[in-house]
């Protein structure tokens, strides 16, 4: 697909130059060290997770183009959260809205948390999870041979299972300490797996959304599960609370793991800045 991308911009008489990556991080790694110049832009093509490195490769830059180079998002990865959001549908989609050249800004989420005791930060477009979402994305990634529904999988057997974590949550300062089964912290309204986890979310409010769900009975969860397959109607339901926030914090008294779009990063504790309007994207 890339190259095919390479020839349609070509055509439209736009320079591209193709980086491919290797491992995880490779992204970052690229983007952090590219020489721009004025009038650059850059073109994710994959999933969540790889516009999620290209994003953080971009803002840890020191220099004057961390703020100012804008990124086109080209659905082609196993999940394409903030492609859905926007409706972008392929990568002739992707290609037009470059050439029409219409940008919006995009809220950032900057992510602090801990891998093999240092401190890491990665900056987050889409969500950011803790509790059964993250038990379900492990166990999914282990049955990717299955697909699609390998999240729908993961997340029955982790129902199942019914783990449920202790934490202390500040919300801007105002703390929560109570069990959870689950927080859904979003940047856009949908998942991964194209579950609507957020249906209020917006990528330029200035705030991330948090549903925050309690020790409820496994009964409750498989309930809340099927209001999320139908459009995101779990916010309506009694069991779970609703929040916007700037700054989130998350404590346990042990490492839980934590997920950043989509992918499986490190462990809390964990702490969220929204930077408003950080980002330009091809809109």
């Amino acid at each position: 697909i890339s190259h095919l991308i390479s020839k349609d911009l070509e055509e439209s008489k736009i320079e591209s130059v193709l980086y491919f990556t290797e491992r995880s991080g490779h992204a970052e790694e690229i983007v952090s060290k590219l020489n721009f110049q004025d009038g650059d832009a850059l073109m994710s093509v994959g999933g969540d997770g790889t516009l999620s490195e290209i994003i953080t490769g971009l803002l840890k830059r020191e220099d004057s183009y961390s703020g100012k180079i804008p990124v086109s998002i080209v659905p082609s990865g196993s999940g394409n959260s903030q492609a859905n959001d926007m409706e972008i549908t392929d990568y002739l989609d992707s290609i037009q809205r470059v050439l029409n050249g219409r940008l919006r800004k995009m809220d950032i989420g900057k992510v602090t948390f801990m891998d093999e005791g240092e401190k890491q930060v990665r900056f987050s477009h889409n969500l950011v999870g803790w509790g059964l979402g993250v038990d379900a994305n492990i166990l999914a990634e282990k049955m990717r041979f299955l697909g699609q529904i390998r999240y729908d999988l993961g997340s029955l057997m982790s129902i199942i299972r019914g783990k449920v974590r202790k934490a202390k949550c500040y919300v801007d300062g105002n703390l929560i300490d109570s069990s959870f089964i689950l927080l859904l912290i979003q940047n856009t309204k949908t998942g991964g797996d194209r579950l609507t986890l957020a249906p209020m979310a917006h990528v330029d409010d200035g705030k991330m959304d948090l549903g925050v769900i309690y020790h409820i009975s496994r009964f409750q969860v498989l309930k809340l599960f099927n209001q999320l397959k139908a459009a995101g109607s779990h916010v309506w339901n009694p069991n779970v609370e609703y929040y916007r926030f700037q700054n989130l914090v998350i404590e346990t008294e042990e490492p839980t793991a934590i997920n950043v779009d989509g992918e499986n990063l490190g462990t809390t504790p964990l702490e969220i800045d929204v930077i408003a309007s950080a980002l330009k994207v091809f809109h």
